[in-house]
């Protein structure tokens, strides 16, 4: 940059700090304005006689100005070849990403980022306003409470400002491109190809797929719309629920039978056990229960399914494969390890059962993102039949072994 051009900068304000964020066009600066810091955004000297550049300064400032959201950095005030907005102290999503790799692999803060997004992306829709620069330099996380700050109107259509004067290839979607018209959707896009830059994006495969359809008639033709499948209440209301049943269960089990003696001291593992395949919906497992009473404590077994290089393992097959492999080592740890001389209904047998409910919290969520191909409801189907199968078993087996 001049320097001249600093140095002019510097005298209207002594305290103006160059920062490397400029683009192509603008220089930007901190500078403090009654006592409070700000961001400048300035042309650069060859730009500022042009009238295209200085038209496109004024169209930002006067979007900007009459807008108010928390999440959309607030413009202040213009002058000849700059303008003014508040400054936020903290980071784009880029450089976010990299000095915090673990912050989004968070199911519940990339769902907070993303609802931040659309909430900002859909305010400006709703002022006929389509943003046409998303991307992750144009997004700021504060350092403080890691809240959305949505940056820089210069390349925004409006309904009065109908002229854009550029676009980020990477994040434009194809009718920008090509400059054909453009609409919410377009803003939608961009959306989906920030995600694409997520850790977590895997999550959001199906949306991102939606999202970045070539075809604008394919994607979502609205945030509300994109808001409304993103919403947990559409994907796990169902596994939530299911969480809730288990633990209705599992204390109604509790209240079924009156307390116990004292319990004697657990036994060491001899012979572990496995539940009977005709107990557990057809689930993989190895072993029947073995015909004798057991009187040691019970281990249930991991199961591991029989190998056959020349068939093809159906998606079904899969999910139950994937369903005890998720169930079995935590109910191994919680209510398996409990001895036989533990009684159904005794509060020993309750913890236990409190403990698997703890250990099982988001398995279903898992299953479920992970054969988006099954319906839910199937999904759950088989999570919930395979856990009171397992259950009924070892409810069984405390109540009848002998002290």
């Amino acid at each position: 940059m001049d320097s001249s051009s600093f140095s002019d900068i510097q005298q209207t304000y002594p305290d103006a700090e160059l920062l490397p964020v400029g683009g192509s066009t603008c220089d930007c600066y901190r500078v403090k304005l009654y006592g409070k810091f700000h961001f400048m955004k300035r042309l650069k000297p060859e730009l500022r006689t042009d009238p295209r550049y200085v038209s496109a300064m004024q169209k930002e400032f006067e979007t900007g100005y009459r807008l108010d959201h928390p999440h959309l950095v607030r413009y202040v005030s213009k002058g000849e070849d700059y303008l003014l907005t508040e400054y936020v102290d903290g980071e784009n999503l880029k450089v976010f990403t990299e000095n915090h790799p673990d912050y989004f692999k968070s199911r519940q803060k990339a769902d907070r980022f993303l609802s931040q997004l659309l909430d900002v992306v859909g305010y400006l829709h709703q002022h006929q306003i389509v943003h046409l620069d998303l991307k992750p330099e144009n997004i700021l996380i504060t350092r403080i409470g890691q809240e959305l700050k949505l940056a820089d109107l210069g390349f925004c259509y409006t309904d009065t400002y109908t002229d854009t004067m550029g676009r980020t290839d990477r994040y434009a979607a194809p009718e920008q491109l090509n400059n054909c018209q453009v609409n919410a959707t377009t803003d939608i896009y961009a959306v989906g190809k920030i995600l694409q830059t997520l850790p977590c994006s895997h999550i959001y495969n199906k949306v991102i797929a939606r999202c970045t359809a070539d075809d604008p008639a394919n994607r979502y033709q609205s945030v509300e719309e994109l808001q409304k499948a993103l919403k947990p209440s559409s994907r796990f209301l169902l596994a939530g629920f299911l969480s809730l049943l288990v633990i209705a269960m599992l204390f109604g089990l509790y209240l079924m039978f009156p307390k116990k003696e004292p319990q004697l001291e657990p036994q060491p593992i001899e012979q572990p056990i496995t539940p009977p395949e005709d107990s557990l919906s057809n689930h993989p497992v190895d072993e029947h229960i073995p015909s004798p009473p057991i009187t040691n404590k019970p281990e249930i077994q991991e199961s591991v399914p029989s190998a056959k290089p020349e068939k093809t393992t159906s998606p079904s097959e899969q999910l139950k494969e994937d369903i005890a492999a998720a169930v079995l080592p935590k109910f191994n740890a919680t209510m398996g390890a409990l001895p036989d001389s533990v009684k159904p209904g005794t509060e020993e047998w309750a913890q236990a059962g409190w403990a698997l409910e703890k250990e099982l919290s988001n398995t279903l969520q898992e299953l479920i993102l992970s054969h988006q191909d099954i319906p839910m409801q199937t999904i759950a189907q088989e999570y919930n039949s395979y856990l009171q199968s397992l259950i009924t078993l070892k409810f069984n087996q405390n109540s009848q072994n002998p002290q």
